[in-house]
């Protein structure tokens, strides 16, 4: 048999991850929830976002609608250069799972490397 040794920081990292929504734990939401959490309360276009993340308008909507259901992001019409647009803004509740998103990321990272 293979011995396997897992260091208990992992074993946290584990158990830490059972308590992150999973339904924000994918690529495309994660980038989006950085996006919109990044611009702040001015909020960002669909237009802008689609050209930064350059995804498909499918796989845009789909996961801004399931950020949206989650209650993580909001979204109102504005008129921009003439222009009905959608903007999306991050919620508070929205911003607290992004940053215990970062900080378990961050600790992922980290594990396994040794400190000297």
């Amino acid at each position: 048999m293979w011995g396997v040794t897992v260091d208990n920081d992992f074993l946290s990292l584990v158990e830490e991850s059972r308590a992150l929504n999973s339904s924000v734990f994918s690529l495309i939401r994660l980038l989006l929830l950085s996006s919109i959490a990044s611009v702040g309360r001015d909020g960002v276009t669909y237009r802008e976002l689609k050209a930064a993340l350059d995804v498909t308008d499918g796989a845009l909507y789909t996961n801004l609608e399931s950020l949206k259901e989650t209650g993580y992001i909001t979204s109102k019409k504005i008129t921009l250069e003439g222009k009905e647009l959608e903007s999306y803004q991050i919620t508070s509740e929205g911003q607290q799972a992004w940053e215990h998103v970062k900080v378990w990321l961050k600790k992922l990272v980290e594990c396994g490397v040794k400190k000297q």
